[in-house]
């Protein structure tokens, strides 16, 4: 793999694969809560730090998390600062993400990934976080594509499944997934690394230095709210970028309201899989990450799990994700 800036793990516990883990979570640790895409609002943000606190968590956030410019959280340089102060700070645990939206890549280029190395940390966020989960992964860090503070942590146990969030976190668990109200799209069985996110910010790594890296890799695809055909261009775009010739498996989230009309007369299901006809690995539809109508399901970057899909469907990790 062509990690950026990748060296020495300085005797860390690290994955299958090579990737850091961060420590686990303890009762008592304390969550930093960072805004590094679009702009938040403060009720929201603490209805979802009562309920990390009622988990045994503290939480903190700086002042200026609430900050405004144009569409963002900030200027960039509040945000990037605001992301480089909770990584490097000893009294911070853990980075929850309060939302997504838009802005989380202007950061990139400012976040040195021996930085990231030198100080791991659980990093939790969807949407335009996925373009910083990537950074991460890049990096040789294991990171964590899961609930915001200020979006679906705040509706408790409906917004998130919290109990696999706990267990995966704080329990060092080497989880199985949910794959109640999934489709299996193609059987088969596949190992390796997990990475993805969004897939319109997936398409947009490509060409830049934070290209997502797909080889040997369980690919997980998630968008909402765009046309089948934007969809298809989108995984185009990646087949055409080679990124599905070393890929041991693909699960596709809920693809929320990703259809033209009601009665369109052809599924998003048929033109994935036509489109991925060329290739043999097993295809999962329907799993509850990012944009989702049911509880959200974390699932950690870099780290190998298995999906096995026959006359049910078995999505697991291989190891734990945290020591």
């Amino acid at each position: 793999m062509n990690r950026p800036g990748f060296g020495s793990t300085n005797g860390l516990t690290v994955t299958v694969d090579g990737h850091v883990k961060p420590p686990a979570l303890q009762v008592g640790d304390t969550i930093g809560v960072v805004a590094p895409a679009s702009n938040i609002k403060l009720d929201m943000l603490r209805e979802g730090c009562r309920e990390l606190e009622s988990l045994g968590f503290k939480t903190y956030f700086r002042p200026d998390i609430v900050s405004s410019y144009r569409y963002l959280a900030g200027p960039r340089q509040r945000r990037l600062d605001e992301f480089l102060e909770m990584l490097r700070s000893r009294d911070i645990h853990a980075i929850f993400c309060a939302r997504g939206g838009y802005g989380s890549g202007h950061l990139i280029p400012d976040i040195d990934p021996d930085v990231i190395r030198q100080n791991p940390k659980i990093v939790s966020g969807a949407s335009d976080i996925t373009l910083l989960l990537n950074w991460i992964e890049r990096a040789g860090v294991v990171s964590f594509h899961g609930p915001m503070v200020a979006t679906t942590i705040r509706q408790g146990n409906e917004g998130y499944d919290r109990q696999l969030l706990l267990d995966l976190l704080r329990g060092k668990q080497a989880v199985a997934f949910p794959t109640d109200g999934t489709t299996i799209l193609r059987p088969g069985h596949g190992e390796g690394r997990l990475v993805g996110g969004c897939l319109s910010l997936l398409v947009s790594t490509l060409g830049t230095k934070n290209e997502i890296d797909t080889e040997d890799s369980i690919l997980i695809i998630e968008d909402v709210d765009a046309k089948p055909y934007q969809i298809d261009r989108m995984a185009t775009h990646l087949k055409q970028a080679a990124k599905f010739e070393s890929v041991r498996g693909v699960v596709f989230g809920e693809m929320l309201n990703c259809l033209q009309h009601p009665n369109q007369g052809y599924t998003l299901q048929e033109i994935l899989l036509d489109l991925l006809g060329e290739f043999a690995f097993p295809v999962l539809f329907g799993f509850a990450t990012g944009h989702t109508s049911r509880p959200n399901v974390i699932v950690p970057f870099g780290v190998r799990a298995r999906l096995a899909l026959g006359t049910s469907a078995r999505f697991e990790l291989l190891e734990p994700a945290v020591v």
